[in-house]
């Protein structure tokens, strides 16, 4: 299993190796849109393995990568990933709420529209929600980590 884990661990790794790479200008971009994607499908992995691991191997394993701060907690994984889903989510719910203001206003526009608000401002919500709980400390990491220094989600946790 700590086999299994640690290359995860090492893919997870990498990608957020990726993510760093980044211009702030690709913030919610397609290329961005996907390393998350790509994060939240390793993470998933990590948290299942993860689950059969006491808390020692599991800190142990997570030691001998670039993750000791980020996942200290074995539980981490499965919060990183619930909160990637929330902004995935606000994101595609924002260029659905555009496109319908932009250009696709008809009669049935307002229901349309009133339903995404509310599914964004949702996704906004558990965030805040779950990312409060978290603490400051492991918040800005996760922010850090993940390239989402941006107003969006800029808040105190």
């Amino acid at each position: 299993m700590i086999g299994t884990l640690q290359r995860h661990l090492i893919n997870l790794d990498m990608l957020l190796a990726d993510l760093e790479i980044l211009h702030a200008s690709e913030y919610g971009q397609a290329g961005h849109i996907k390393l998350l994607r790509d994060i939240q499908t390793v993470l998933k992995a990590i948290d299942d393995v993860a689950k059969g691991e006491t808390v020692t191997s599991f800190q142990k394993a997570v030691s001998t990568t670039g993750l000791a701060k980020a996942m200290e907690d074995k539980r981490m994984p499965g919060i990183y990933n619930r909160l990637i889903g929330y902004v995935l989510e606000y994101w595609q719910t924002s260029e659905k709420i555009e496109a319908i203001l932009a250009d696709q206003f008809d009669e049935n526009a307002d229901k349309r529209l009133d339903l995404l608000q509310v599914k964004n401002i949702k996704a906004k919500s558990q965030f805040k929600t779950v990312a409060r709980a978290m603490g400051k400390h492991d918040y800005e990491l996760f922010v850090q980590n993940l390239g989402l220094n941006h107003p969006d989600w800029a808040w105190q946790a």
